[in-house]
């Protein structure tokens, strides 16, 4: 049996030290490589409000019944990005469209439908409400104009953004349409403008707000 300081023991102890070294180095890549594998594929769990886009190679978005999750794929800045809708049940993938751009999504309370807002240019964007099981789109700013025929005129501004805000029901949402004419504008209009709708799916869209000043 070896006795204390023998070079039996100093040897043994060695060991355990280099054991003790090599686990902490273990742990501290295990923990390394969960941080990238969360960033690198990162959920987004808050299913109410809106997520603004890209926030990594890989975004997941579920709906608020679990049953569909929306899958955005950033892996290069530079390149297109493309958003799937993936049926949670049978994992089956759709693809919903490439962007080039940030977007803005949120689901509806019902897991019904989604909005996106494509942020396409500088000078422009667009909101659709669209359904995860069909892929059937609305486009806001039809709804906006068949309802309002001044914002007719304002979505021929140079700068035109028309931008789903938040969702106020299963069907009715908060849209505002803002921007500004890089020519005169046409009589009777201002030059800059933010005029904020609501917006049913079923159709109507009704004025609730207008500002002569361009606002996000």
């Amino acid at each position: 049996m070896p006795v204390y300081g023998s070079p039996a023991q100093e040897s043994f102890g060695r060991f355990n030290a280099g054991v003790r070294f090599l686990g902490w180095r273990i742990l501290l890549t295990i923990a390394l490589f969960a941080q990238l594998a969360y960033f690198a594929d990162s959920q987004i769990r808050a299913v109410a409000g809106v997520v603004v886009l890209p926030q990594g190679p890989v975004t997941r978005i579920p709906s608020p019944n679990r049953h569909w999750t929306l899958i955005f794929e950033c892996p290069d800045s530079s390149k297109e990005r493309t958003l799937w809708v993936e049926d949670n049940g049978s994992h089956a993938r759709k693809l919903v469209k490439e962007y080039e751009r940030s977007l803005a999504i949120a689901w509806a309370p019902d897991s019904k439908t989604f909005f996106v807002e494509d942020a396409y240019g500088s000078n422009g964007s667009d909101s659709y409400v669209i359904d995860p099981a069909s892929l059937e789109t609305k486009d806001l700013s039809v709804i906006v104009a068949n309802n309002d025929a001044e914002a007719k005129q304002l979505l021929k501004a140079g700068h035109s953004y028309v931008r789903a805000k938040r969702w106020l029901n299963s069907h009715e949402l908060i849209v505002v349409l803002s921007g500004h004419f890089d020519d005169p504008p046409p009589r009777g209009l201002p030059s800059s403008y933010t005029v904020q709708y609501r917006v049913d799916l079923n159709g109507g869209a009704r004025k609730i707000a207008s500002r002569s000043v361009e606002t996000p």
